[in-house]
């Protein structure tokens, strides 16, 4: 999340919260040397003030959680900032198509119901990690099941695509678990071959932490009693790296707004700046001469020629920001304002983008909602069709850097 300091004092949505609620909902995993404790204790000694609930039946699947009545109240209850969901341990390593119907289904009936309590309440999935030597009792009807790193892989897989399928974010202690095994192969991290020990609970607690405040644990103080202050830091610093991997696939602000702006020059210099932010609701906009606006798609009149920093900050209504920054240039009137600009049309149709409106020359670079590239184009000629990624649902953002320096950008939906 980026923030722009100086429009803090205008917009009382950036406000932070002064203590984070946190609901699990799991079984022994979850309840093993009391995770949710672990984590409120890690979370204060980095300064974090933290309300935690958990329901963890022994044993419980997502399945028995969706009708579980002390589960539905709690979730009921809609005053949580984040709840953490952990499948029981084998299910999400089956093979793929028995997941699909055994736990994605009850996974999206749990995201459904948090959010129907309230929307603004962010879902999150822990990956757990495979057993110490694999799943015995499942191994002879699926191979993969036979070790630790087969397991492993499996619930790896089915966690990231669980937190796809329902706009989730993941938080990977499996991964961070199996990192560990790796770089110290000789340090238990079991109880029974199955259940961490303090050990495994919390590299989960420093897991959640750097994914649910999205920054390092590394500086925290909390060493929970039987392991070494060294064995503390190596967890909370591997991972805080792992979080904050970009290229792995955590979903991590999945739902935050997008904030995307664009400008006209319209006459002289009069610029329209136009809003075309994802998932915002509100926005504030520094337009570079020391004048804000809080419209949407201002129309500006600047006291003379330069080039002018254009700030956009925008929120969405449960306070989750954005922020982008661009420059405009009113030395040249051309810029952003030649007539390809003027007649650019931009439309999706059966796998592909068409921009249509004299000479399109130049690099169209296409994002998706979470700013991740899924596109990048050299476009020279009349009118340019590009192919979008197989399958792909959902907005697209689309930025044209002309090859006179012009820039145009707008979202358009892919139905």
């Amino acid at each position: 999340m980026r923030t722009l300091v100086f429009l803090l004092g205008f917009w009382s949505l950036v406000t932070q919260a002064q203590s984070t609620r946190v609901l699990f909902v799991g079984n022994s995993y979850t309840y093993s040397n009391d995770l949710p404790g672990m984590f409120t204790q890690l979370a204060a000694s980095m300064g974090e003030t933290v309300q935690t609930g958990m329901v963890a039946p022994g044993g419980y699947t997502f399945q028995g959680h969706t009708t579980y009545a002390a589960t539905q109240t709690a979730i009921a209850q809609g005053d949580w900032d984040f709840v953490v969901f952990q499948e029981q341990s084998q299910r999400p390593a089956f093979p793929p198509a028995q997941v699909a119907t055994e736990v994605y289904p009850y996974a999206a009936q749990l995201a459904q119901q948090v959010r129907a309590a309230n929307p603004c309440t962010e879902v999150v999935f822990l990956m757990t990690w495979g057993r110490e030597n694999g799943d015995a009792a499942n191994c002879p009807n699926y191979p993969p099941l036979c070790t630790y790193e087969g397991m492993q892989q499996r619930l790896y897989e089915s966690y990231v695509e669980m937190a796809a399928l329902n706009n989730a974010w993941c938080a990977p202690a499996g991964e961070v678990w199996r990192t560990h095994r790796n770089d110290f192969p000789t340090t238990g991290l079991y109880t029974d071959g199955s259940h961490p020990n303090v050990l495994g609970s919390y590299i989960a607690a420093s897991t959640l932490a750097s994914t649910l405040f999205r920054r390092s644990c590394v500086s925290a103080t909390m060493v929970p009693a039987g392991i070494t202050t060294e064995q503390a830091l190596a967890v909370r610093t591997m991972a805080s790296a792992i979080v904050a991997d970009e290229t792995l696939p955590w979903n991590i602000g999945v739902n935050d707004p997008v904030a995307n702006g664009a400008w006209t020059l319209t006459s002289g210099t009069t610029v329209q700046f136009a809003n075309n932010t994802v998932g915002g609701a509100t926005q504030l906009w520094d337009l570079g001469d020391g004048t804000t606006s809080s419209d949407a798609d201002p129309l500006h009149t600047y006291a003379g020629t330069g080039t002018y920093t254009i700030s956009l900050l925008v929120a969405d209504d449960c306070g989750r920001t954005d922020s982008t920054a661009f420059t405009i240039d009113l030395l040249n009137t051309g810029v952003g304002n030649g007539p390809d600009a003027q007649r650019l049309r931009v439309f999706a149709q059966g796998g592909h983008l068409s921009l249509i409106g004299g000479d399109v020359n130049g690099t169209l670079v296409l994002n998706d909602p979470a700013g991740r590239t899924i596109g990048r184009h050299a476009l020279k000629g009349g009118q340019q069709q590009v192919v979008l990624p197989a399958h792909y649902v959902g907005p697209v953002l689309w930025q044209l850097q002309w090859t006179d320096g012009r820039i145009q950008s707008g979202r358009i939906m892919v139905d």
